[in-house]
Order: C-alpha cells, then structure tokens, then sequence
C-alpha cells in the first residue's frame, strides 16, 4: 500500500459542509475558479491557509460523508462547473508551498492525485495527466526525493502502462539512483558486508531501469534518448556489447545535436575501457564537433592523450576547457545528463499551468 492510498484509507471523516450532493462546495469552486482565472499566486495563497481539516472537508477525495451521500470524486462529472486541470495544478502547488514551509504537503499531493484519476481516462484530458506525472517525477528527482520519485513515476506507469515517456522517466531515474553502483570500486570497500549489500541493491536498481528501457526502446524505436539511456545503463552493468548497440544505433538515426553528443562521449568511454585509445580520442573529437566549448569531451580527450603519452597535447586540451568554461551559452549536456526527467521540469509545470488557466 503506497504511502497516499494509506492516507486516503486512514484520513479521518470530516463535516460534510453542505456536500449532500455531487457538487463542490462554493468556497473550493471559488478558490479554483481564482487559479484558472489566472491569479494563482493569490489562490495556492488562499488555499494554503485552509487547515488541513478544511482541505479534507472541501475536497472530495477526503469527504466520507459526501462520498457515502452518493458523491463519486473520480467521475468526471464532479467537476462540470469548474476547470479540473486548474483543481489539478491548484494542488499540486499547494503542495509545494507546503514542502517549502516546512509543512506536510500529503493532502494536497493526495488530493491532486486523486483528480489525475478523473483525467487518465478521459481523452480530452490524458495526455495532461501523463504529463503531470512525468513533471511531479522530476520535481522529486530534481529535489533528491529518489524514493517519491520512484513513487510518482510508478503510478504514472500504471495509469498509462503503454507510455514510452512514462517508461523513459520511471528508467531514467531507476538510473540515476542506480548510478553509485559505478564500475571502479575498491576491493577492500567490496570486503564490508554493508557495502556489498548496498552494491548489490543499486544493481538491482540499474537492471529494473534496463528493463523499463528495453520496453521503451521496444514501443519506440525511433526514440533515440531511450537508447543512449539504455547504452549508459548495461556499461554500467559491465554489458559493453549491448551498450556499443545501444550507443551506435543512437547515432545511427541521426537525432539531436545534445543526443549525438552523449553518444559519442559514451562511446568514448567503452573504447577507453577497453584500451582502444585511438579510437577513444576519434569520438570525444567527434563530440566535441558538436559542441567545441563543452569541458566533459575535452577533458575526456585530454586524458586519452595524456595516456598515449603526448602530455603537450593533453595539457592543450585542458587549458583550452578552462578557457572555454567561462564563455559558455548553454550547459554542457554530460552535467545535465544525471538529473534525467528533473531537467526542464520547472518549465513543463509552468506550461501546464499556463494550459489550466483561461485564456
């Protein structure tokens, strides 16, 4: 039982005020009226100062008594007179706020849960509610809540089992806390017991993110980020076959420059793995002919020049990062790589909030 199912179940009964029917209450209806109107600093302002008994009593999710009068909160209908994307987006910013004062964001977190119930089975509204799973996973992501995240984008995947985004956010994060099991531990550090265990449940987080990126790239082949992500997973699981596979493939299909940068830069990496030196310092060349300024494939090339054994050449390439480094326009797509689905996350919700107020 997750954490909010336990909470919705466990939530004490609060005062009907006045829900006797399947209708909202005139003070929730106003309070979302005022955030889809487009002042939602002043409504998540508002409704942040409800107490928690008033969030219970006004929303219907936690209302036993309207629900066992007839009401249903997970039919649409309930919603008819107002914006259910606007009540969706009110919560969850609410839910912030409270995380930002200190307080408990559960209702608000369980409440707009419960309004994506209404919106995945509704194909005016689906493709929003996916959407906001896949922001609220890198919102946690993104705050290092690793196990809320893992939470948020489980149940994204279970309200849309056939999503490649929802597979491509829930294996990119199973990666990133996964990623601590990195080849190059110490044997003595292997030589604790504590240690080997934590080793071995990180590796069981990257073998679920390949498994949710194999089905990602299953669904969608043409998805390229599906890839690199699973050529990045099986390198770290020490599966160089299927990570080159992975990684060429990527390149194969011609996609973005940010996409091809990566590749060439992981790509890079097995060939150094496997003391292909020469044909490690041809791909950080080509990453870097994709982005001259960035310091990751730079200082990757100087390494490899460095272990070839012409240190003028790497000691060139490491000024020539540190030059770089303070003209960049945009940041270097190796440091952004690690936050996976929390990259871009604030901007998505500010999209969805734009689409869940008026015009």
């Amino acid at each position: 039982m997750t954490g909010l199912v336990a909470f919705l179940l466990l939530a004490p009964a609060a005062p009907a005020l006045a829900q006797r029917s399947e209708v909202l209450s005139p003070a929730y209806e106003a309070v979302v009226r005022r955030y889809a109107s487009g002042d939602r600093e002043g409504a998540v302002a508002e409704m942040s100062g409800w107490p928690d008994s008033r969030v219970r009593g006004e929303v219907p999710i936690f209302n036993r008594e309207w629900q066992g009068s007839g009401g249903d909160a997970t039919k649409h209908g309930v919603w008819r007179q107002i914006s259910v994307r606007a009540a969706l987006m009110l919560h969850s910013d609410c839910a912030q706020r409270a995380r930002r004062d200190g307080k408990p964001p559960r209702p608000h977190e369980s409440a707009a849960w419960s309004i994506a119930q209404t919106l995945k089975d509704d194909p005016a509204h689906r493709t929003f509610a996916r959407r906001w799973y896949e922001a609220m996973a890198g919102l946690a992501a993104g705050e290092n809540r690793w196990g809320a995240a893992l939470d948020w984008g489980e149940r994204g995947l279970r309200d849309f089992p056939d999503s490649v985004d929802m597979l491509l956010v829930l294996g990119a994060i199973e990666e990133s806390i996964g990623a601590q099991a990195t080849p190059g531990v110490t044997e003595e550090a292997l030589l604790d017991a504590s240690a080997r265990d934590m080793r071995s449940r990180l590796r069981e987080r990257l073998e679920k993110a390949r498994g949710a990126l194999r089905s990602a790239v299953a669904a969608d082949p043409s998805r390229a980020e599906a890839r690199l992500h699973l050529g990045r997973v099986a390198w770290r699981l020490g599966d160089a076959g299927e990570a080159r596979s992975a990684l060429e493939d990527v390149l194969a299909r011609s996609p973005e420059a940010a996409t091809a940068f990566l590749a060439h830069l992981f790509l890079g990496r097995l060939d150094e793995d496997a003391g292909r030196l020469d044909e490690a310092a041809r791909s950080y060349e080509a990453a870097l002919a994709i982005d001259p300024r960035c310091q990751s494939a730079r200082l990757a090339l100087s390494h490899v020049r460095l272990r070839l054994g012409d240190t003028a050449a790497a000691r060139a390439e490491v000024e020539t990062a540190l030059t770089a480094g303070g003209h960049r326009l945009k940041d270097d797509a190796f440091w952004l790589y690690p936050w996976g689905p929390s990259v871009g996350v604030e901007d998505r919700l500010k999209a969805l909030r734009r689409e869940a107020s008026s015009p």
